[in-house]
């Protein structure tokens, strides 16, 4: 974006770089939803993945934070805040993947109520 000004009053700002407002978002997870199937075997669990490489950004906790949910408290390993791709909707009984390692989902929240910008805390399934 080259020769682009921006000028407010007496002030005015070149504009030298441009950087995507998604870039807050720095890595990468897929989320995972089981479910069960009914066959002529009896019943079989599947897995889907429902989203695949959903930009994020998660804030890595030290453990020793925990979340009352359910009446009972949760020990977190980090808040997972992303962009929902529109028609998703994310369950507490999903699963997240993140360089190869699985986790729960111990709590989702609807940042503006729109289903769209989730905090979601997690913790390590070990």
């Amino acid at each position: 974006m080259d020769d682009y000004t921006i000028t407010v009053g007496d002030s005015s700002i070149d504009v030298t770089y441009v950087t995507n407002s998604v870039a807050i978002y720095n890595c990468l997870v897929d989320v995972v939803r089981s479910t069960k199937v009914n066959g002529p075997g009896g019943i079989t669990p599947n897995t889907s993945t429902i989203v695949t490489n959903m930009p994020c950004n998660i804030k890595w906790l030290s453990g020793k934070e925990s979340i009352k949910f359910n009446k009972q408290a949760h020990t977190l390993d980090g808040i997972l805040s992303c962009r929902v791709p529109v028609g998703v909707t994310i369950k507490n009984t999903d699963k997240i993947i993140y360089n190869g390692v699985n986790y729960e989902i111990v709590n989702v929240e609807d940042v503006s109520n729109l289903g769209l910008l989730l905090n979601i805390s997690i913790k390590k399934i070990k």
